[in-house]
């Protein structure tokens, strides 16, 4: 049996860069901030644009938009190898949830 990697979680409960450099991301988990009757919980993940930007392009082939309902969580374990993000990963658009990126370091 061989492990692929350390996987570490990294919270974001607003917009910004999760880590810079090469990673995958392995899972994430999204939980709404609102209770239920509220309003949906939202996150995009996607790569970086420099250091200290997360990309807005939605035609990238590594943008993957969530949404939660309301009071709920959602949560994804990625197969195999996961995503490969070459110059690093990020949220945007976080909205009403708290986002975590389960993240090769």
């Amino acid at each position: 049996m061989s492990m692929k990697s350390d996987v570490k979680p990294v919270v974001l409960s607003a917009n910004g860069v999760a880590f810079t450099g090469r990673t995958r991301l392995r899972g994430y988990a999204l939980q709404s901030n609102t209770t239920t009757g509220g309003t949906a919980g939202s996150a995009t993940i996607n790569g970086l644009t420099n250091p200290t930007t997360v990309s807005s392009d939605a035609s990238s082939g590594v943008y993957i938009p969530l949404t939660v309902p309301p009071g709920q969580t959602e949560t994804l374990n990625i197969p195999e190898d996961g995503v490969l993000y070459v110059d690093g990963v990020g949220a945007t658009s976080v909205t009403n949830s708290t986002l975590i990126l389960f993240i090769d370091k």
